[in-house]
């Protein structure tokens, strides 16, 4: 059986609720990152679903945010997936308080645009 394709303000959705999650993880903090081992495998998920979303977005509104690192961002979703005994979970975290908040924005500012029309 196959998914239905989710529409475009389902995406967003979803990528709001990801980045969310992400800020989330990331308020509680290095200390309880590096202690929790379940927090590390929810950060490890976050970024597999933002990078499995981004692989779903229409190609032309991703091509109008060259501000973020598509590829990289759809990478990521790879290396979770596929290479998970060789995870960096520091660089999940970096990610997470790093580079997140910049897709949250460009996800913010399309959730506007998409209201107003």
């Amino acid at each position: 059986m196959t998914a239905a394709r989710r529409n475009f303000d389902d995406l967003l959705e979803d990528l709001a609720e990801a980045v969310d999650a992400a800020a989330e993880l990331v308020a509680l903090g290095k200390d309880r990152w590096e202690a929790e081992r379940p927090l590390r495998l929810a950060g490890e998920a976050v970024v597999g679903r933002l990078g499995d979303i981004a692989t779903k977005l229409p190609s032309d509104l991703v091509a109008g945010t060259s501000e973020l690192p598509w590829a990289e961002i759809k990478g990521m979703r790879i290396i979770v997936d596929r290479a998970y005994h060789g995870i960096d979970y520091e660089r999940v975290r970096r990610t997470l308080r790093d580079d997140v908040p910049e897709l949250s924005r460009v996800v913010q500012r399309w959730i506007v645009v998409q209201a107003a029309s």
